[in-house]
C-alpha cells in the first residue's frame, strides 16, 4: 500500500537553503507563521534554550514559484508532474525540528484525500476550498492542509486538480493538540493564498472544525 510520503514525492522538496542571517530567516517565519503563531513558535523552546532558524523563500518568491509552476498546465497532461514545495520556515531547538512549506499538490482536492493511501491518516474536509489531512506516525505527525487555488490564466479545473498544499512538521512541540497546529497552519494557508493571489479567493477559516481536538 501507498502511503501518503511516498505519494507526496511528487510535490518535490525544498531547494538548496540559501544563508541568510537570524533577522532575515526570523522575519520570513513571523511573515507566514503571523505574530500569534511565531510566539508559539518560540513558546515550544524550554526555558533558557533557543531556536535556530533557516528559510529559503519569502512570500514573493512563493507567488513566482507557484505561478511559474502552474503556467501552461492542462487538465489532459497524463504524466505526475514533479513540484516543488517551497520551505518557507525551518527551526531546530537541537532536540527536534519544526518546518512549514507549501507548494502545487498532485493531490486533487475534490476526492478523498486518504482513501487508498494509508490507514493512519484521519481526514477533515472543512469546506469546498479546504481540506486537512493528519498523519500518524512512530516519529511524530505531520499536518497538510489542501486548498483550492485558481492561478490567473489556468484553466478551471486547475482549482481542484491542483490545489495549494501545505505541509507542517513539528518535532517541537510534544504537547499541543492537532487543533493548535491546524489552526496556525490554516493561517499560514490564508497568507499564501492572499499572496499568490488565487482568483477564487478561497475561504479559509481561522480555526479548524469543532471536530478536531
Amino acid at each position: 500500500m501507498l502511503t501518503l510520503v511516498s505519494l507526496l514525492a511528487g510535490a518535490g522538496c525544498a531547494g538548496e537553503q540559501e544563508a541568510s542571517s537570524p533577522q532575515v530567516t526570523a522575519k520570513a517565519c513571523r511573515e507566514i507563521l503571523g505574530d500569534a503563531g511565531f510566539r508559539w513558535l518560540r513558546g515550544g523552546v524550554d526555558e533558557g534554550g533557543d531556536l535556530t532558524m533557516s528559510s529559503n523563500y519569502d512570500l514573493e518568491d512563493a507567488r513566482l514559484s507557484f505561478r511559474s509552476q502552474l503556467r501552461g498546465w492542462t487538465p489532459e497532461r497524463k504524466s505526475t508532474p514533479y513540484y516543488s514545495a517551497p520551505r518557507f520556515c525551518t527551526a531546530s531547538d537541537g532536540f527536534g525540528e519544526f518546518s512549514l512549506e507549501f507548494g502545487p499538490s498532485v493531490l486533487p482536492l475534490d476526492a478523498p484525500i486518504s482513501e487508498g493511501i494509508d490507514d493512519g491518516l484521519i481526514e477533515t474536509p472543512v469546506n469546498s476550498d479546504v481540506r486537512l489531512l493528519r498523519t500518524l506516525g512512530d516519529v511524530g505527525e505531520s499536518y497538510y492542509v489542501f486548498v483550492g487555488c485558481k492561478v490567473p490564466g489556468t484553466p478551471a479545473q486547475q482549482k481542484n486538480d491542483v490545489p495549494l498544499e501545505g505541509q507542517m512538521r513539528d518535532g517541537v512541540h510534544g504537547n499541543s493538540s492537532a487543533r493548535v497546529h491546524f489552526t496556525h497552519l490554516l493561517y499560514s494557508a490564508k497568507v499564501m493564498a492572499k499572496a499568490i493571489g488565487c482568483e477564487n479567493k478561497p475561504a479559509i477559516p481561522a480555526e479548524p472544525p469543532a471536530s478536531v481536538k
